[in-house]
């Protein structure tokens, strides 16, 4: 009968390209609006919903037998952290809504 010697597998998570982004955006949220504030506060908890704001990669090391996982934003979370800090707010209205503007905007103009 075999004997199987315990198995210890190390497991570590690198956060190092969200973190910055995430305190960055905190940091411009507190200055916002309260309205601009509530409107990416809603498209942050859309893309959470939708599994579309953090994506990660799993790397295992056989020889040391350890689990390194990179957390990465998703370009819809940049798209969106980009439209804040360039003070783009209607880049973050749902697409619907952009195009009903888009058209009132330019019927208006052309009046």
């Amino acid at each position: 009968m075999a004997q199987v010697s315990d198995v210890k597998i190390d497991f570590s998570v690198d956060n190092d390209a969200v973190i910055p982004l995430i305190e960055r955006l905190q940091g411009s949220l507190s200055k916002l609006d309260k309205h601009v504030a509530n409107l990416v506060s809603t498209r942050i908890e859309e893309l959470h919903q939708a599994n579309n704001l953090i994506f990660h990669i799993t790397d295992f090391h056989k020889s040391d037998m350890h689990i390194q996982v990179f957390s990465y934003p998703t370009e819809s979370f940049l798209r969106m952290a980009q439209a804040v800090f360039s003070k783009r707010y209607e880049d973050l209205l749902p697409s619907s809504l952009t195009e009903f503007v888009a058209v009132n905007t330019n019927g208006e103009a052309s009046k």
